[in-house]
């Protein structure tokens, strides 16, 4: 099965530490740098008149450690914005989702099928405008929080397989954990590089009406300029040190994503052949080097210092036998390629069906793998859903296309903007009963929501006839126009929504499904950091329990038996017995998924084996039950694609 999900995130969060070892030498070396130029520098300055003493050198190591330090926060703090703040950074422009332009309705249309064939939240998708380099990366802190940026030249140049290619490759990084460690190198490299920083200020400005003193800072200026390259030297090492393998199995990822390798080793071909490559002409090119899919910046001693492999090099991992030069002499024009489908106009779909592989709207209760055998035992369906966490197949992508191709032009429209999307959520909670969804309108208008009322009411009749499966990859389209909306519009709407399903003073598992995700977009932290703060399920035991009597009602078998199967697999002790439903508000429910999330990663990997445990205890899983396992996998930042 090779390296699970929890692994690739377990070594991730190592790779933490191991980015923090790097720094404390790099430091030391910059420090060292300093210690030894700066004193040098005012020795030949006052031509032996200044010799350095002790205090001196104890003095230059405590100011550039307080100078490093202070920068170093500074970045960290930049960064809290997550994959937003980095995508601005390199001069991302957001990419509407009502966009007419074929070429960027294209990149949407990928980074879509991705998503949903993934089971992550959809990404913010960044252009980088007058970029002619064909590049990309990915950036945040979590799965369900990411964005993608993509340069022009890709958008422009690249085929549609070569393009979804370079999507899959940066969606591997987003499911492996690497574009958090990525995001957080930001930060940490920002200090090591900031005194070459100074040095090249003060070079500038170095013009006085006082000779010598314009000299004595020129000269300084110089010397900190030198120790900036120190710095760089390190920052880069510690880039090559820690992306290029990362590089590698990403290309291997997108392969078995989309099974296509001449989709990659073309992208990487096309790349070779264009005038620009992959260069990125931004100013912040060099501090995001180690994001991009392909090398960002020209460099010296190419082989020691470049984060990214040869592309021949990498073209040969993926097939030996793939040929650049006849490949390029065969490839198809990009603009004879079929223009992207306008989901705007596609035809509604109406349950049961859309059919890809297995069908979208089965039966209430189907075996967890229709294709094995009936003999297949309990333990292997349980490697078999956790053996899924971020793991895509062609398969999934097909299913992702099929969703993304019969959704309702309404519900299209509505995924272009925040007004439209918090609308979409709402529709999906109001009831079939016209008497009760009635009552739900009215306390909408009675909040003085009219307008959106009537929105949500129009869009509920879109849904009503969509399958049951449809309803996460919903929410995830909604996602990026959700996040767009400030604080308060996304509190009122968190406000709304709310409201809405406690109508009828009852919560069903399907509210609270939808509750869920919403929350994960509305969040006022949504996008932040999440660190570890549990590393045992027994600081959470009151959390984990409510989690598995909310599968383990959403069954129709034996609540008591299926609750006690998952509560075995976390040894909770003498907390066998599930919550009565009743129990379980929504409010309860949020709180404890944001204490869940911040469990290490091999610990919310027991947890979710637990829930899977819930839901097969009766031998059967219904589309309740799928759904809402993939619910709290979501939640806990295991994406987990359709069961299909």
């Amino acid at each position: 099965m090779g390296v699970t999900f929890f692994e690739q995130q377990a070594r991730a969060h190592r790779s933490t530490s191991y980015l923090v070892a790097l720094f404390a030498l790099a430091v030391a070396g910059v420090v060292l740098a300093v210690n030894l130029v700066v004193p040098l520098a005012f020795y030949l300055l006052t031509r032996g008149l200044v010799v350095p003493s002790p205090q001196t050198y104890a003095l230059l190591t405590l100011i550039t450690l307080a100078v490093i330090g202070l920068r170093t926060l500074v970045g960290v703090v930049q960064m809290r914005g997550g994959g937003d703040a980095v995508a601005r950074l390199a001069g991302g422009v957001r990419v509407e989702r009502g966009t007419r332009d074929a070429d960027e309705r294209r990149l949407l249309n990928v980074v879509d099928e991705m998503a949903i064939a993934s089971g992550v939240a959809v990404p913010h998708v960044y252009l980088l405008r007058g970029e002619r380099g064909i590049n990309a990366f990915a950036a945040g802190y979590s799965p369900h929080e990411a964005v993608l940026a993509v340069t022009e030249g890709a958008t422009r140049t690249l085929t549609r397989d070569e393009l979804q290619a370079v999507v899959a490759h940066e969606f591997s990084h987003i499911l492996n954990g690497d574009m958090r460690l990525s995001v957080q190198m930001i930060g940490v490299l920002a200090g090591i590089l900031f005194i070459g920083e100074i040095g090249n200020v003060l070079l500038r400005s170095r013009a006085s009406d006082d000779r010598r003193a314009g000299g004595a800072v020129g000269l300084v200026g110089g010397a900190l300029l030198v120790i900036g390259y120190a710095g760089l030297f390190f920052g880069r090492l510690i880039k090559a040190a820690i992306s290029r393998q990362r590089e590698f199995l990403a290309d291997a990822a997108s392969v078995q994503f989309t099974r296509n390798a001449d989709g990659m080793a073309g992208a990487l071909a096309t790349i070779s052949a264009e005038p620009g490559g992959s260069l990125v002409a931004n100013r912040r090119a060099e501090t995001l080097s180690h994001m991009f899919f392909a090398n960002g910046v020209s460099l010296w001693f190419g082989s020691l210092f470049a984060t990214h492999p040869p592309l021949l090099e990498r073209i040969a991992r993926i097939d030996r036998r793939f040929d650049p030069i006849a490949y390029l002499t065969r490839r198809r024009p990009r603009a004879a390629e079929p223009p992207e489908p306008d989901r705007t106009l596609a035809p509604p779909v109406r349950a049961g069906a859309m059919r890809t592989g297995a069908p979208l709207g089965a039966p209430a209760a189907t075996s967890l793998a229709d294709s094995s055998a009936a003999t297949e035992s309990r333990t292997a369906r349980v490697a078999t859903v956790l053996g899924s966490v971020g793991r895509v197949t062609p398969a999934h992508v097909q299913y992702a296309s099929a969703v993304l191709e019969n959704l309702p032009a309404a519900v299209n429209d509505a995924l272009a903007d925040g007004d439209g999307a918090a609308a979409l959520l709402l529709a999906l909670a109001l009831s079939d009963d016209e008497l009760a969804r009635k009552q739900q309108l009215a306390l909408l208008e009675a909040d003085g929501a009219d307008a959106l009322a009537r929105r949500a009411d129009v869009l509920a009749n879109q849904l009503r006839g969509l399958a049951v499966e449809t309803r996460l990859p919903i929410v995830a389209l909604a996602g990026p126009s959700l996040r767009r909306l400030d604080p308060d519009a996304r509190q009122a709407l968190s406000r709304r929504l709310q409201a809405v399903v406690d109508a009828d003073d009852r919560i069903t598992l399907e509210e609270a499904v939808l509750l869920t995700l919403a929350r994960r977009h509305l969040a006022p932290a949504a996008g932040r950091n999440v660190p570890v703060r549990f590393r045992s399920i027994r600081e959470v035991r009151d959390d984990a329990r409510l989690v598995l009597s909310l599968l383990a009602h959403a069954g129709a078998g034996d609540t008591a038996a299926a609750f006690a199967r998952g509560a075995a697999v976390l040894e909770l002790g003498d907390d066998t017995r599930a919550l009565p439903r009743d129990a379980m508000e929504f409010a309860k429910i949020g709180d404890a998924f944001e204490r869940l999330v911040m469990l290490a990663p091999f610990v919310k990997g027991r947890l979710l084996e637990a829930c899977v445990e819930t839901i097969i205890a009766d031998a059967t899983v219904s589309v309740v039950e799928t759904e809402t396992l993939r619910s709290v996998a979501a939640a806990l930042d295991c994406p987990v694609p359709p069961l299909l």
